[in-house]
């Protein structure tokens, strides 16, 4: 009777055992899980999320201005509800009365969009304003930057650390503390908040190199913008053309910066902030 009671007892601590083998690894399989659950971007359309990322990829990371711009209508053509799409669409099109027409859909619909969704969509939205104010009213514009700037910080640190893994929120967060605090606490809070998978991304190659360009460290802007143009060698883009003319730039060497200013230019006519700097260079 003993032995048996031994027995079953024994049967009972390896079955505990067993168990718990089993146990661990599923619960860490799904702590994995939630921890790479990336944002949905309010659509539930593949199609839609597909070309929103590449419409991001090709203006942060490559510097395509206009195939963006075609990214992102591709997007709102695939779900007509999704509003991110549509914000982003209003804050690269070239059209007063369009960003007028997106920003008062988006405007009244927001409230529909979860609170994630809304962190962005606050600072698109107050982006096409200024956008907007511009044209019509460039005096109040200006006095609507510094608010933008602050809640702007607020939103993206919100967002970026509930989703580390989203890329381009996380750039924009970076050039949003670059205005607000300058190039040193901007490239620190890249080097702190920029996860593994991250670094192999062009933009966090690419704003570094401005970035240190800026502090005046030119041998290693210089070294980043080579790499930059390694990682996308495959393909003339205008990315690396702008990252080498704005650290030549800034070494006072203007006719090699202007070289090669001209030949992101030329690569994508609609490349907003090629077209500022060729503007700037030709004034000095």
């Amino acid at each position: 009777m003993t032995n048996a009671i031994i027995s079953l007892d024994a049967r009972f601590k390896i079955g505990v055992f067993l168990f718990y083998l089993v146990l661990i690894p599923f619960l860490i399989s799904c702590q994995k899980k939630a921890e790479s659950i990336t944002f949905d971007y309010g659509t539930q359309s593949d199609s839609a999320r597909y070309y929103y990322h590449l419409g991001w990829q090709q203006i942060m990371d490559n510097g395509q201005w206009t195939l963006s711009e075609e990214s992102f209508r591709k997007a709102i053509i695939f779900d007509s509800s999704f509003l991110l799409g549509k914000v982003l669409v209003a804050r690269i099109s070239p059209d007063l009365a369009e960003r007028l027409t997106l920003y008062k859909e988006v405007k009244t619909q927001i409230t529909k969009a979860s609170e994630s969704e809304r962190l962005l969509m606050e600072v698109y939205l107050s982006n096409v304003e200024r956008m907007n104010l511009r044209e019509q009213n460039p005096s109040l514009a200006k006095d609507k930057s510094a608010a933008h700037c602050v809640f702007s910080e607020q939103n993206f640190r919100k967002f970026v650390h509930q989703f580390p893994e989203e890329s381009y929120v996380k750039a924009e967060y970076i050039e949003v503390l670059h205005a607000n605090y300058g190039a040193k606490p901007a490239l620190d809070s890249l080097q702190k908040l920029m996860t593994q998978n991250q670094q192999n991304v062009p933009f966090f190659v690419s704003y570094p190199a401005l970035l240190e360009a800026e502090l005046g460290h030119f041998d290693q802007a210089l070294a980043k913008a080579n790499r930059l143009k390694e990682m996308l060698a495959d393909t003339p883009l205008p990315a690396p053309y702008v990252v080498f003319a704005e650290i030549y730039d800034k070494m006072g060497s203007t006719k090699i910066a202007q070289s090669y200013i001209n030949k992101a230019v030329q690569l994508d006519p609609k490349h907003l902030i090629a077209l500022e700097l060729k503007k700037k260079m030709e004034k000095e």
